[in-house]
């Protein structure tokens, strides 16, 4: 049985560096986030779902739905957000599920979910490792990639764990706040010591 090392970190705070690194280094990574888009991909009963409660309006001309729209919506209303989650959770945790059994024979596998401590995967995991920067970095950084106003970048932080409840439960927390290399050391550093 491998060893289940639970990745996460608040909305742009590096994480996706350190997955892609891990990737690079041949770890096999389940990455929740593209488990939750598999389960709404057009024509899908996840998609139909949500259509159903939030509308038409979610979904782009073609039927995929409108990642941008949907996060709107949910992200505005604390409901909204809820109702979103509970159609969400039980479709992704099947598939992450269903993708580690696929990788039950490797020595380590990395289940890489920023919302690994509230979906509660850390009970699944052998060690946790967060990924945190200061606050101003994060905001910063999400502004930037998500082309978001500073008030909808701070909602969204908001809506996910402060770091300190989320480094809480971590075995290793890395400071992303330097350069990729730095980064990557501290990673490298931390693997060494767990003998996969």
């Amino acid at each position: 049985m491998s060893i289940v090392l639970g990745l996460t970190g608040g909305i742009a705070c590096g994480k996706s560096t350190i997955s892609s690194y891990l990737k690079k280094l041949g770890i096999p990574v389940i990455d929740a986030d593209e488990c939750s888009r598999n389960v709404v991909e057009k024509g899908s009963s996840g998609l139909e779902k949500l259509t159903k409660i939030f509308g038409d309006k979610i979904l782009r001309n073609d039927g995929t739905l409108n990642r941008k729209v949907l996060g709107q919506i949910a992200f505005s209303n604390k409901e909204k957000l809820s109702l979103l989650n509970s159609v969400m959770e039980p479709l992704i945790r099947e598939e992450v599920f269903r993708r580690l059994d696929r990788e039950r024979y490797a020595d380590l596998v990395v289940l890489d979910a920023p919302l690994l401590i509230e979906q509660h995967y850390d009970r699944i995991c052998d060690f946790i490792m967060t990924v945190d920067v200061p606050k101003e970095i994060q905001l910063e950084r999400l502004i930037e990639r998500d082309k978001l106003s500073e008030d909808e970048a701070e909602r969204r932080i908001e809506s996910q764990l402060s770091s300190q409840e989320r480094n809480g439960f971590a075995d290793v927390v890395i400071d992303s706040s330097g350069t990729v290399e730095q980064t990557r050391k501290q990673v490298i550093e931390w693997l060494e010591t767990i003998n996969f």
